[in-house]
């Protein structure tokens, strides 16, 4: 087996991929391996790289633009300096008395804050890319700590580097090499990986030192829950930091018993009962009470996917819809209008309400069910059920068509599966023939030390692009199975 990657098998929907392993180094700066997600503590002495400028002179941080990144063009520093007059100078008419309160005054650093870009003269190109770099200049040397939206809110085509080179810590270099070392990730995923690590220390004030997996599971959960993840944008299973915390699990930088991947602590397995009704926010806390007690004791019978799909039914399409429509609704009593109202709200999706719902019979029978439930119950437990036995506002005629529409749903799956099934061959032809070509063309890459010119152009036209024919055709089969085809990756800024 090849010694540079080694992946393991899960499902699709949670693949990943597997860090070579190397022995962890038993030091660590922590001493307990017990996670609760929280940002971390302000340290006593908050990292400055360049001293305390927390009320420095803009014009002495003008002066500092040339010293801060040695090696750097004039025509760069001008640029960092002349965005440090626009961007200091707005900040310096807000209130506050140091750069940080007449930051966080300036609405920039709120939930949906704007980029500051905004202060440039539109006419002026250059201004954006000037306020930028000021901007990356004041979160690198510790005038300024931004919220996580405040620091996302801005667009730096590099940041992770020139931070790295301001906080001059040897571990932050340790972790940047050990970044690179890792030959089998992408280079998206490596810059993405500094990316969030150098972010996590910036909007939480601390050095890498202070980072403890609480802190940093707090940075992902954030970004999730703000919608800022880097690469999820039509990926909801996806979470920032999860290579950044692999790797410094292999650094010995968490302490013994910490769980080498952040994915475990962010899928939670199974909801309880209570859970899945509390999603919903019924305001009833009687009727909420009930339908906890019916789905534990629906729960004995049934699988959790049963459970859960029949809590969404009764706890959210029926009755937090009812309680929407008739706010002092106490029990399961429905009059005649409340009733139609419902049903006319089942009739179209929630989030999209053009479209028409095609399951509604579904729901209307886990309501009926739980109106004859209750009857049935209390016969024999009246005291725990028959304060809730009311009339079925669900008649037989609403069901009326019901075998037909679940026998069209299986004939409409079943013919999916007949359509499909003779084109499965060719897909696993297309597949393989991709698979080689792809191969070959790592294998020819391989010996090429990185950074250096390769034959790309020969490697291209020594193995043939599977999938085309001789007239130069695709032959693929992505006009019968969708679009097959991604978009390149692109590093983050």
């Amino acid at each position: 087996m090849d010694s540079r990657t080694t992946f393991d098998t899960y499902t699709a929907r949670n693949r990943r991929q597997t860090f070579r392993e190397v022995p962890c180094p038993p030091s660590t700066p922590f001493t307990s391996a017990a996670l609760k997600a929280a940002p971390a503590p302000r340290p006593e002495n908050p990292p400055a790289p360049f001293g305390d400028l927390s009320q420095a002179e803009v014009v002495d941080l003008c002066g500092m633009a040339l010293d801060i990144l040695p090696g750097q063009s004039g025509s760069s520093a001008e640029q960092r300096r002349a965005g440090i007059r626009m961007l200091f100078h707005h900040l310096a008419t807000l209130p506050g008395t140091t750069w940080q309160e007449r930051w966080e005054a300036s609405g920039f650093n709120d939930v949906n804050a704007p980029s500051v870009t905004v202060l440039g003269r539109p006419e002026v190109r250059y201004h954006s890319s000037c306020l930028a770099s000021a901007l990356k200049m004041a979160f690198a040397l510790r005038i300024i700590q931004p919220s996580v939206p405040g620091f996302r809110a801005n667009t730096f085509t590099d940041y992770a580097e020139p931070f790295r080179i301001i906080q001059n810590d040897p571990r932050l270099d340790e972790f940047f090499a050990m970044v690179d070392a890792q030959s089998h990730l992408h280079l998206v995923h490596r810059r993405r990986a500094k990316f969030d690590l150098t972010c996590a220390l910036t909007t939480q004030g601390i050095a890498l030192e202070h980072l403890t997996p609480s802190a940093l599971l707090h940075y992902a959960l954030e970004n999730k829950r703000l919608g800022l993840t880097p690469g999820a944008t039509n990926n909801t299973t996806r979470f920032a930091a999860l290579a950044a915390w692999e790797i410094l699990h292999r650094m010995g930088h968490f302490p013994p018993g910490t769980a080498p991947t952040l994915r475990t602590f962010i899928y939670n397995g199974q909801s309880t009962v209570e859970e899945l009704v509390d999603r919903y926010r019924i305001r009833n806390a009687g009727v909420r009470q009930l339908l906890i007690d019916y789905l534990i004791r629906r729960r004995a019978d049934s699988d959790y996917i049963t459970i859960e799909a029949l809590s969404r039914n009764l706890a959210s399409l029926f009755w937090a819809t009812v309680e929407r429509i008739n706010p002092s609704q106490q029990d399961l009593a429905l009059s005649s209008e409340v009733y139609d109202q419902w049903r006319a709200e089942l009739q179209y999706q929630q989030r999209d309400r053009t479209k028409l719902r095609k399951g509604a019979a579904s729901i209307l029978l886990a309501v009926r069910g739980l109106y004859v439930d209750l009857h049935s119950w209390a016969i024999t437990e009246p005291e725990r059920w028959a304060q809730w036995v009311a009339p079925c506002p669900i008649m037989p005629r609403d069901l009326k068509g019901f075998g037909k529409r679940s026998r069209e749903i299986n004939r409409r799956m079943a013919n999916r599966t007949r359509v499909r099934q003779p084109l499965l061959p060719v897909l696993v032809q297309h597949v393989e023939a991709r698979y080689e070509h792809l191969a070959s063309l790592l294998e020819a890459a391989t010996p090429v030390p990185l950074g250096s010119p390769s034959c790309t152009r020969d490697a291209a036209t020594a193995v043939p692009t599977p999938g085309m024919t001789g007239a130069g055709q695709p032959s693929s089969p992505t006009r019968l199975f969708g679009s097959s085809t991604t978009s390149p990756a692109r590093p983050f800024t």
